[in-house]
């Protein structure tokens, strides 16, 4: 891949000039009056800021521009896209999924490796084969790492992943060691909030929320353009939030909680009673219930409803004119739309305006190209020095310290 000869990584730029590409990024090409209102910039300081940019080919005149406008004041300016590239992944609990996207999280390649053991060596060990392999001959600026736990937005230690058995593990410092890149970690439906906003369907919008549904529950928000971590990454924990004071347990002994109902291991364990088949599966059960059959559809039904209480709670109090539905659970909650719209009208305020409501499905690559736009954001907001010095426009290599992230949640982008 040919690169420009004073191609320059997003992080080494200064900060009114990173503003100006994270601006571009998330609302597309501007023209330079516009971009000098947005960030509340002197037209003398947007012009020097963008000649920079220019000059090293971090932006261009828009190619949606008309033919012979050159550089003129009035034509758009946007992102080289395909010159900055970031390596993102999403780890479960037995595999680990990466890919290789351009600055704005769109995908270059991808891989996907199986977990044997969820040992920190070995996990540590996956990730650092699968970074190389999605890389290639490509130099890459980022790693973002996105996995279930309770992560500041742009952390380097995974922190209270259940699903792994790991609390405090310096997990980025030790795969930028083997890597020689920045890497970051960071909650994975915050990660996939992130691609979303960035490349997918709330891609110009400045307030939506995505809700995930599977293993567990999950909240992405998304509030005046700011991805929302709270004040120790635990913003969006809304799975034991009480729908009644009677129904099922949860796994925590919770009665009538959110995840009581609309987890897959909640779906399954109601059809699985009813059907005496231990071994029954969100698949079976979405196959049960397009064949009719009552407790299927029941326990779908009951999700949907949940499902429809929790979006409207967060209109109720939020105002958000959109969320997503997302998650690998999602397909069996789509079976029963009809009882999760009339839950949601049935909790709204009178006086609160109905959501757009976009279903998001999607495979685990989704949520690493999520994993990928959040590397791409920490280097523009919070860029560590090891980025800023040196620009990293190489391949994975080995024996480079890594300097540790803000833990605090950034703002913008």
């Amino acid at each position: 891949m040919q690169r420009g000869t004073a191609q320059r990584g997003f992080a080494t730029h200064g900060h009114s000039a990173r503003a100006v590409i994270r601006e571009l990024l998330v609302h597309g090409p501007l023209p330079r009056a516009e971009l000098a209102r947005r960030l509340r910039l002197s037209p003398a300081a947007l012009t020097r800021v963008t000649r920079e940019l220019l000059d090293t080919a971090a932006i261009r005149p828009s190619s949606s521009a008309p033919s012979g406008t050159g550089g003129r004041p009035g034509t758009p300016l946007e992102v080289v896209l395909e010159e900055h590239e970031m390596v993102g992944l999403k780890v479960t609990g037995d595999e680990v999924y990466g890919v290789r996207t351009d600055a704005l999280g769109q995908v270059r390649a991808g891989a996907k490796r199986h977990l044997d053991s969820t040992d920190v060596p070995a996990v540590t060990a996956t990730i650092v084969e699968l970074v190389k392999e999605v890389t290639g001959d490509a130099p890459v600026e980022g790693v973002g790492i996105g996995l279930a736990g309770a992560m500041a937005r742009f952390d380097d230690r995974v922190r209270q992943s259940l699903y792994l058995g790991w609390d405090d593990v310096p997990l980025a410092a030790e795969v930028e060691r083997a890597c020689g890149v920045p890497t970051v970690i960071s909650n994975d439906v915050r990660a996939l909030t992130a691609g979303v906003h960035w490349s997918g369907p709330a891609r110009g919008q400045d307030d939506f929320a995505v809700v995930t549904t599977g293993v567990g529950v999950g909240l992405g928000l998304v509030m005046e353009g700011r991805n929302i971590a709270g004040s120790s990454g635990k913003a969006g924990m809304i799975g034991h939030q009480r729908l009644g004071e009677s129904g099922p347990l949860c796994s925590q002994g919770h009665r009538g909680c959110v995840e009581a109902y609309l987890t897959s291991a909640a779906i399954t364990g109601a059809v699985a009673v009813a059907h005496s088949d231990p071994s029954m599966t969100l698949d079976r059960v979405c196959l049960l219930a397009d064949a009719g059959d009552a407790a299927a559809r029941r326990a779908l039904g009951d999700a949907a409803s949940a499902l429809g209480v929790v979006i409207a709670g967060l209109v109720n109090t939020l105002d958000l004119p959109t969320v997503i539905l997302a998650g690998d659970g999602l397909p069996a909650v789509m079976r029963a739309q009809p009882q999760l719209e009339s839950s949601l009208t049935g909790h709204l305020d009178r006086n609160a305006t109905l959501p757009d409501i976009k279903f998001l499905v999607s495979d685990f690559d989704e949520w690493a190209r999520g994993a990928a736009v959040v590397a791409c954001q920490w280097l523009l907001l919070e860029p560590p020095p090891s980025a800023r010095s040196h620009g990293n426009r190489g391949r994975p290599q080995h024996g480079r310290n890594r300097d540790r992230p803000s833990q605090a949640a950034a703002v913008g982008a």
